[in-house]
């Protein structure tokens, strides 16, 4: 068969840093008020947690620095707030490479960790459900079973074998992670300012080399 490509969202099909700042400042104002209010954790730790929220789960930096419930319940609150009134924009091969893979009869998945709302908003705003099969959303504000766990779920559901995957995405210690102790085939792209993860099966620059 066909290979199915599972592809990862943030950082992998668009950038994250691309989103509006109108967005993302009053979600930060939110957490720092939070935290003046509250004195969980220094303004440099403060920093460091916003800058990692660009390509981590906040659950994941929440156990990285110990935050508080509280803060992280106060960054779901904040995220269901967050609309887009503008679209967003993907990487420049994304449309392409997709198109592509659809016309060639390849199953295309996406699989995404965040918060439901959010990155159901963010898909919508890129527009590229139409290119998927299948979309799934790795919900950290409700079951959030992980990647590891969907996946494994979903070779179950659809008698796949790890070898008919092509995991696609950017974060080690995320989906490429998952793949591998799952025995999926990994491919990382190296999107700007992303370390290359020697664990990964194969390493791309752009979508366009899976064509």
């Amino acid at each position: 068969m066909l290979p199915v490509y599972i592809f990862d969202l943030d950082n992998t099909l668009f950038d994250t840093r691309s989103i509006p700042s109108s967005v993302t400042s009053g979600l930060f104002e939110c957490i720092r008020k939070f935290n003046h209010r509250y004195e969980c954790v220094s303004d440099s730790v403060l920093s460091q947690v916003f800058e990692e929220s660009w390509s981590l789960p906040f659950p994941t930096i929440a156990a990285k620095y110990s935050l508080p419930e509280q803060m992280v319940n106060a960054w779901r609150q904040c995220h269901e707030t967050l609309t887009f009134t503008e679209p967003l924009l993907p990487f420049p091969d994304v449309h392409e490479a997709l198109s592509t893979l659809r016309t060639r009869q390849h199953e295309l998945c996406l699989l995404t960790s965040g918060y439901r709302g959010f990155q159901q908003a963010k898909i919508n705003a890129l527009g590229l459900a139409k290119y998927f099969d299948l979309v799934l959303i790795d919900s950290v504000d409700e079951s959030h079973a992980g990647k590891e766990s969907i996946l494994a779920e979903l070779l179950q559901l659809r008698d796949w074998k790890p070898a008919d995957l092509r995991i696609v995405g950017d974060s080690e210690t995320n989906e490429i992670a998952a793949g591998i102790r799952l025995q999926i085939p990994t491919i990382q792209i190296l999107r700007p300012g992303i370390q290359k993860a020697e664990t990964a099966s194969r390493h791309i620059m752009t979508l366009l080399e899976l064509l």
